[in-house]
C-alpha cells in the first residue's frame, strides 16, 4: 500500500439507547498520510425500548454487522436483554397487573352498589320472594362465598376478643347446633337411597315437603355464606378434596346406607 494512501480502521458496531429507540451504528475511523483522522457512522437499524422480545430483523443486523466477532455479538446481546428487554417484560408485567387489580376493584364496586340499590327498588319487598329471583340471589351467594374462599389469604384471620372469650355458651350454643344440623343431613340422607325402601322409585312427595327442600336450598346456602364471613370456617379453594379427611367418610356412607369403596357391605 502506498504511504500516502488513507488508512482506514476496521468497521466497529455500537448501539445507543435513548428513551425510545434503541438504535445499532456501523463505525468507521479512517488515519489520514498527514496523521490526522476522520470518523464516520451508519445507522443501520432500531427498534422501541417498550419491545419485550428481540426483533428478528434487529437481530439479523446484529448478527451480520458483528461476524466474525462473536465476543462482540455476545457483549450486545447482553447489553439489549439487560438494558432494554428485561425491564420492558417487568413494565409490561406491572401493567397487566394494575389492569387486571383496576378490573377487579370496578367489578366488585360496581356488584356492592348495585347489591346496596336492590332494596330501594319499586316493589322489593313484594317480588323479593319469588322463585326466579331466589335462585338468583342463591347463585349470587354462591358466588360470593366462591370468592371468600379464593381471598381469604388477604383476610385477617378470626383473633379472640374479650367479648368471645367471656361468652362461652354461645360457642357451646352453636357446636350443638352444628351438630344437630350434621345429624340431620346424615338422617335425611339415609331416607332418600332406592335401596333404604323408605321413598320407593316414581314416590310423589307432597307439597308441603317440596316447599321444605326449596327452603332448604337457601337456608343452608345463607349459613355457609355467614359462616364463610369468619375465616376460620371459610372453605379453600379445592376444598371438595378435603372430604376424607374431614368426615368419618365410612361412618356416613353406612348410614346412607351406600357401598364403601374398598370395603364391605
Amino acid at each position: 500500500m502506498p504511504a500516502n494512501q488513507p488508512l482506514t480502521q476496521p468497521t466497529s458496531v455500537s448501539l445507543k439507547i435513548n428513551r425510545t429507540s434503541v438504535m445499532l451504528y456501523a463505525n468507521r475511523y479512517v488515519r489520514l498520510p498527514d496523521g490526522s483522522g476522520a470518523s464516520s457512522q451508519s445507522y443501520l437499524g432500531s427498534f422501541p425500548v417498550t419491545t419485550t422480545e428481540l426483533p428478528a430483523a434487529f437481530e439479523s443486523l446484529l448478527r451480520a454487522a458483528t461476524a466474525g466477532r462473536p465476543e462482540r455479538y455476545q457483549a450486545l446481546m447482553e447489553r439489549i436483554e439487560t438494558d432494554v428487554l428485561t425491564p420492558a417484560r417487568q413494565r409490561e408485567a406491572e401493567e397487566t397487573a394494575r389492569r387486571n387489580l383496576q378490573g377487579i376493584e370496578n367489578a366488585l364496586r360496581w356488584a356492592a352498589q348495585n347489591l346496596e340499590a336492590i332494596p330501594n327498588l319499586p316493589a322489593y319487598r313484594d317480588l323479593i320472594d319469588r322463585p326466579e329471583l331466589q335462585r338468583l340471589l342463591a347463585n349470587l351467594l354462591g358466588a360470593s362465598a366462591r370468592l371468600a374462599s379464593c381471598m381469604q389469604s388477604a383476610m385477617p384471620v378470626d383473633t379472640a376478643t374479650p367479648s368471645t372469650e367471656s361468652n362461652p355458651v354461645a360457642e357451646e350454643r352453636l357446636q350443638a347446633l352444628l351438630t344437630n344440623l350434621e345429624n340431620t343431613c346424615v338422617e335425611i340422607g339415609a331416607l332418600l337411597p332406592e335401596s333404604a325402601q323408605v321413598f320407593k322409585r316414581g314416590h310423589i312427595f307432597e307439597r308441603e315437603t317440596v316447599a321444605l327442600v326449596k327452603r332448604l336450598w337457601f337456608r343452608t346456602s345463607d349459613v355457609i355464606a355467614r359462616l364463610g364471613s369468619r375465616a376460620q370456617f371459610r372453605r379453600p379453594a379445592g376444598w371438595s378434596a378435603l372430604r376424607p379427611s374431614v368426615l368419618e367418610e365410612e361412618r356416613e356412607l353406612a348410614a346412607l346406607g351406600l357401598p364403601i369403596a374398598g370395603g364391605h357391605q
